[in-house]
């Protein structure tokens, strides 16, 4: 082969390793053991067939709700553990494993009725090269029916029931920051769970994962200050909850006469 024959091949041969290369080294591991735990019998199973569903934090984060489109789903997540390769990035996590319905295949998607499913609210860092490690996480079938519910009544002090008011729930506090207090977004999950107050001044909430819950409420859907006069936006925070799935809890809320 004569010698520039030999130098286009090897410059060919370069041009596809190193983008491969560079790929491969933009790539993190997430690694984790799925299982099912039976809450009648206490007996395990690895969920081999499940997907791990990724959405860019950089984006708004999933309501419980109304899930979100995950920019990649990767899997499966078969092995104790297992090791899938992901992207390097900031992400919102879910596992998911659909049930079975006969022979045929579900097609990826939000969880569903009887899906198996994990999430991980707070966003979790992938880096290039490096591993996380999930440990061993515990699924619990999805249902539409959320197994939590917090309800209750706003009212102002002086007992006037306030409608039309934002009442949410989020698994970080809202964090006041800065000489003029401003509020670092009130967290990464801040529209996880929302609804506005009915006419009667009642709100319900329906959660899908037990854990710690900050409530506040605001007259407007975005409250991303702190409460001070003349600001129409400002945040009150409700009582801090800690819940289990079937818990149904009543809180009251109130906030300053001059809302």
């Amino acid at each position: 082969m004569k010698s520039w024959h030999r130098v286009f091949v090897i410059l060919i041969a370069l041009s596809i390793v190193a983008p491969l290369a560079s790929v491969h080294a933009a790539n993190g591991l997430l690694k984790g053991t799925f299982k099912y735990k039976d809450p009648a019998t206490g007996a395990e199973r690895v969920l081999n067939s499940g997907f791990v569903y990724l959405r860019d934090a950089s984006k708004p984060a999933p309501m419980e709700k109304f899930p979100s489109k995950a920019d990649h789903i990767l899997g499966p997540t078969m092995g104790a553990p297992f090791m899938i390769s992901v992207p390097e990035g900031k992400y919102y996590l879910r596992l998911l494993e659909r049930k079975t319905l006969g022979s045929v295949a579900r097609p990826f998607g939000p969880p569903e009725e009887g899906d198996y499913t994990w999430v991980q609210r707070i966003p979790v860092t992938i880096t290039a090269g490096g591993t996380l490690d999930l440990g061993t996480v515990y699924a619990a079938p999805f249902t539409y029916a959320a197994p939590i519910t917090i309800k209750g009544t706003l009212k102002t002090t002086n007992g006037t029931l306030v409608k039309g008011h934002y009442v949410r729930a989020q698994t970080v506090p809202c964090t006041i920051d800065g000489e003029f207090g401003i509020v670092n977004q009130c967290g990464p999950d801040k529209f996880l769970a929302i609804t506005p107050t009915d006419a009667n001044g009642s709100f319900t909430l329906y959660l899908q994962n037990p854990g710690t819950y900050y409530l506040y409420t605001s007259p407007c859907l975005t409250a991303d200050w702190t409460e001070y006069t003349g600001n129409n936006c400002g945040f009150t925070a409700g009582p801090t909850l800690t819940v289990s799935r079937g818990d149904v809890r009543t809180v009251n809320l109130v906030i300053w006469s001059y809302y």
